[in-house]
């Protein structure tokens, strides 16, 4: 388990990695620190090539997922719409694409619709709810959220990344994030009990998951046990 500053474009990876990733959206955002996202198309790519053929999960908008990253990691397997309520314009959902690895939904439940049903509590009583689709609501963290990390931008929210771990990771996988920015991915991945390795370029996103992942309580830890190959119940959809 590590968390250090490197370049993604100079990683290497192995077999036991599982790659689960925000990556810079190439923008021209910028980050807290002197960093932007103003990259060319060749710069850009060499972030993702080091990732070829390796199990990817990717966060980022669908447009860009086809035309920038789909030429580096091929076309993916999967690819879920995380929709969200917002205030900026059109842009109110990303895509979630699994490339060289897929999902599997029955390993995650989330509560049926009509819960009040007579035959939905039927169904609640056999199985606990309903397996996730490809269609995910959940909502961004805002300013006043319990995970947010205050000196940080665009943090994923921490159940993405429990739906993206608990149905696609396996027994003995390393969970990796070469744009590890608040550190939510490494931080799911400790609370679920798996190994982890996070990366950034920025010196403040490596202090931030640091200590992020230093404040974790025990108890914290074992709120989410990952039990390989059965479900886990989730949160409202």
């Amino acid at each position: 388990m590590s968390v250090l500053l490197r370049d993604a474009s100079e990683l290497l990876y192995t077999g036991e990695d599982l790659i689960i990733t925000d990556p810079p959206y190439n923008i021209g955002y910028k980050y807290n620190g002197e960093f932007h996202d103003r990259m060319t198309e060749e710069e850009y790519g060499a972030l993702f090539e080091p990732m070829q053929e390796h199990r990817v999960v990717m966060i980022h908008y669908v447009q860009a997922i086809y035309e920038h990253i789909a030429p580096w990691l091929g076309y993916p397997e999967e690819v879920v719409s995380w929709t969200y309520p917002s205030n900026a314009g059109s842009k109110c959902w990303r895509a979630v694409a699994w490339f060289n690895c897929r999902p599997d939904w029955t390993r995650y439940r989330v509560p049926y619709a009509n819960p009040n049903d007579k035959r939905i509590k039927e169904l609640v009583k056999k199985t606990g709810g309903r397996s996730l689709s490809n269609h995910w609501h959940v909502n961004l963290v805002k300013n006043v959220s319990r995970e947010k990390v205050k000196e940080y931008t665009n943090q994923i929210p921490e159940e993405i990344v429990r739906r993206i771990i608990s149905t696609t990771a396996h027994k003995g996988d390393i969970i990796v994030d070469p744009f590890s920015g608040t550190g939510t991915t490494a931080a799911v991945a400790q609370q679920m009990g798996f190994n982890y390795r996070a990366y950034d370029i920025n010196p403040l996103a490596v202090e931030l998951t640091e200590r992020r992942l230093q404040s974790w309580t025990s108890a914290k830890k074992n709120e989410l046990p990952f039990d390989h190959g059965k479900t886990i119940q989730g949160g409202v959809d």
